[in-house]
Formats: C-alpha cells, sequence, structure tokens
C-alpha cells in the first residue's frame, strides 16, 4: 500500500519558494466570517464552473453561505494562498493544483485528515484505492482528494492532417508521432509544440525515483528525451524553446495552436474552451484528437488525477466544509464540466461531458468522436504521484536544465547529469533531517 511520504520528508522538500504576489478573488474571506459562512479558494474563474456549483450547494443548504475566492493558479498565486494559510487568513477548504504546491500543504500539517471521513461514504470508495489512487496519501492516511481526471491527448489541426494525406491515429509509438511531425513541417509552420513526456510514458507515477527511494535520472529514457527534444528542435520540427521563453508560451500554448504556428499540440481538456471560443481566439480550421503515443518501455497515457480538494485544519468548520466537499465531488461534479474539468468519479455522462467540453457548436471546430474515442473510450492509464520527497527543488532542477539544453547552451548528457546530482543532493538532505 502507498503510503506516501511522511509529513516531515514532504516538508522538507517544499523550501525554497519565491516571494508573495498579486492575487485576483471574486470574493474575500475574512478572519471573522460566522459558523454558517464557509470560504473556499480555487484557482478556477467562477464562471467556469465554481460559481454555479455554490448557488447549487446553496439551494440544497439554505442555511449555508458559501464564499469562492478565486486565486491565480501560478507561482505568485500560490505563493499568496500559502501565506494566507500560514498566516491564519479563515479559509475552510481549499485546491491544489501542482505537486510541488501539495508538497508544502501537506508537509506543512495544512491538511485535514480525512480518511475516516471517506470510509464512512460508500459513493467515495474510489478514493481508497491505494493501487491505483486518486487521492493523496501520507503516513497511509487521505489528505486530499483529486476532483478531476485529466487525461492527456494530442490535438490535431485536423485541416493540416488531411492536407498532408495522413490519416487520424488512433493508436500510435512514439516513433510514428516523430514522423508525423516532421511530414507536418513546413516552411512556415511546425510539426508540433513539443514531445510528449517519453520518461513519463515508459515508467510511470514517481518516475523521478528509483523503486527505493533515490534519484531515477540515470534512467537512459531521461538524456533520450532531452536528445530527441534538442534534435527536433534544431530540425524546427518542434517549436524553438528560445521563442517559446521569450514569448512565455508555456503558459499560452493554445495561442500559437490557434495561430498555426504548430499542427499537433500536447495538451489536455482544459484547452478546449479555447477552441471553440471564436471571438478570442479567431481561426478557422476542425480539430480531432489523438492519443498520447505509447513506448516500448510503456503506455502511461501522462495524464493526471488532480484539482486536489483539501479542508484546512484550522478551520473550525469542518463538518460544513466535508459537506461542501463531498458535494463538490458528487452532485457538484456536473457544473464544472464547462471548465474542461471531467470528473474523477465519472458520474456525469459522457455526452453530458462532450457538450460541456466542446461547446454549442462543437461540429463546427471539432472531430466529436475523436474526441470521446481518447478521452472516454479508451479508459487512459492516469496516475497520481505519491512521492514528493524534494519536489520543488527537482521540478525547479529539470525545468532550468530543460530550458538551457534545449535552447543550446548544454548538452543533453550534462543537463540530465546536473538534475540527478542535484537530485540525489536534495533527497539524501531531507532524508539526514528524517
Amino acid at each position: 500500500m502507498p503510503t506516501g511520504p511522511s509529513r516531515r520528508h514532504v516538508l522538507g522538500g517544499a523550501l525554497g519558494l519565491g516571494t508573495l504576489g498579486a492575487l485576483t478573488a471574486c470574493g474575500q474571506g475574512t478572519s471573522t466570517s460566522s459558523a454558517t459562512t464557509l470560504n473556499v479558494w480555487g484557482g478556477v474563474p467562477p464562471e467556469s464552473g465554481p460559481g454555479a456549483l455554490v448557488e447549487a450547494f446553496e439551494a440544497a443548504h439554505p442555511e449555508y453561505t458559501v464564499v469562492y475566492t478565486r486565486f491565480i493558479n501560478d507561482d505568485r498565486g500560490n505563493l499568496k494562498l500559502d501565506t494566507a494559510l500560514q498566516g491564519g487568513v479563515d479559509i475552510d477548504v481549499y485546491f491544489t493544483y501542482s505537486m510541488e504546491s501539495m508538497a508544502l500543504r501537506a508537509g506543512s500539517g495544512l491538511a485535514l485528515d480525512v480518511t475516516d471521513r471517506v470510509q464512512a461514504a460508500p459513493e467515495l470508495e474510489p478514493f481508497l484505492d491505494t493501487e491505483a489512487p486518486k487521492a493523496y496519501w501520507q503516513d497511509g492516511r487521505v489528505s486530499a482528494l483529486a476532483t478531476t481526471r485529466e487525461p492527456n491527448m494530442v490535438v490535431a489541426n485536423l485541416d493540416r492532417l488531411e492536407a498532408a494525406g495522413l490519416e487520424l491515429p488512433t493508436e500510435w509509438t512514439v516513433e510514428e508521432f516523430v514522423e508525423t511531425a516532421r511530414i507536418l513541417t513546413t516552411d512556415g509552420a511546425h510539426g508540433c509544440y513539443s514531445m510528449p513526456d517519453v520518461p513519463r510514458i515508459g515508467l510511470g507515477p514517481n518516475f523521478w525515483f528509483t523503486p527505493d527511494g533515490d534519484s531515477n535520472f540515470s534512467d537512459p529514457l531521461f538524456v533520450e528525451h532531452f536528445t530527441r527534444s534538442r534534435d527536433l528542435i534544431s530540425d524546427g520540427v518542434l517549436f524553438p524553446w528560445t521563442e517559446v521563453l521569450a514569448r512565455q508560451l508555456e503558459a499560452y500554448q493554445q495561442n500559437g495552436f490557434v495561430s498555426e504556428e504548430f499542427a499537433l499540440w500536447v495538451t489536455a481538456p482544459f484547452s478546449l474552451r479555447y477552441l471553440y471560443d471564436a471571438t478570442n481566439y479567431p481561426h478557422e480550421f476542425r480539430a480531432a484528437a489523438a492519443p498520447i503515443p505509447t513506448s516500448d518501455a510503456g503506455s502511461w497515457n501522462t495524464g493526471i488525477f488532480g484539482n486536489f480538494v483539501m479542508i484546512n485544519p484550522n478551520s473550525t468548520k469542518h463538518d460544513l466544509a466535508w459537506e461542501f466537499v463531498r458535494f463538490w465531488i458528487t452532485e457538484g461534479s456536473q457544473f464544472m464540466a464547462p471548465g474542461g474539468k471531467i470528473p474523477t468519479l465519472q458520474n456525469v455522462d459522457t455526452d453530458q461531458m462532450l457538450a460541456s467540453l466542446l461547446g454549442p457548436d462543437a461540429e463546427d471546430w471539432f472531430d466529436v468522436e475523436s474526441f470521446r474515442r481518447v478521452l472516454f473510450d479508451d479508459e487512459p492509464e492516469l496516475f497520481v504521484d505519491t512521492n514528493l520527497t524534494a519536489f520543488p527543488e527537482i521540478t525547479l532542477a529539470n525545468e532550468q536544465q530543460r530550458d538551457v539544453c534545449w535552447i543550446g547552451e548544454r548538452s543533453p548528457e550534462d543537463a540530465i547529469a546536473s538534475i540527478d546530482a542535484q537530485a540525489t543532493a536534495a533527497i539524501e538532505r531531507y532524508g539526514r533531517r528524517n
């Protein structure tokens, strides 16, 4: 049974975060709210589902009021939430979207143990699965529940695919993906934004760690991935990483796709809302979905169970907070579909989910059946990482070395060796602390 890392071990990996930044909110929690007012902080805009969900909860429980505060889900917004939690701001329920943030919050004792409550709710039994976890486990206890399943997919510009005489793949290998991207590369456009995470495809959850908890970056899949990506960038098949950094395109990949700067895009369901918004993201082509390619090493989708909901242990309203959490995951999940949130429990009809994900004029913008197949019928293999040892430090090292490698300033071998050394040092450091 994956008990997850100890609280002290996780906390050790959460040090070194930056300074406080800005927050955008649709409501502000206060430290003096009444016993019937619940303060919830989340990163999804109210108009993308939380607003309707809160209204439905209040209609079912008219004796309660829910104040939903939206924080921007970036480094600055997450640090604002962390500071508010540690500073005693009146927050009862909050959401965590990255495992770096999970390492900080769970390791700091800012997540209520909800194991007993989950065990007492038969409809939440899937969250007790430790073989394919849909919750975050720490010391053998549940401290966060994933509210969404987020399979990754390859979104293809169908017009470009058809013009090249290519069939939409229903299954393919990494090598076939690369060959397709090469064919789709032209003088004016790249074949793909970036490669899928091939080491994750092969290794699955906790892929940065060996079974013994040591650094796993000596696995050849990591240097092979950096090498192939750098070569394809040099060949013009992948988007130039210098431009990615200069334009901050990692956060705005949809802009490059709708402007047809690349034809293949590895992304998740939340991105689909851009593709039916012709007013703000004008384009004329239709999009189709292909599965994440597989490798000889494995067939993990690279997508996750995510959008973790957590209860602040410092809240004085644990029972009310739990009732809201349970509602969000069960009856309320239907309201989150327009924001691209597929519920973990898959308790919303597939046709309803597709209608929400693909918008009102779906056939105008999408090959609908391809999205049905890839997101639902294929049952992609998702994961939750359970080892978060030194996670923020390893994440930072990985991103920094990726960047210098892919802009040509460091060889793939040296970049991976640097990540491995930094990961090993961080893991050993936090091991000594424990």
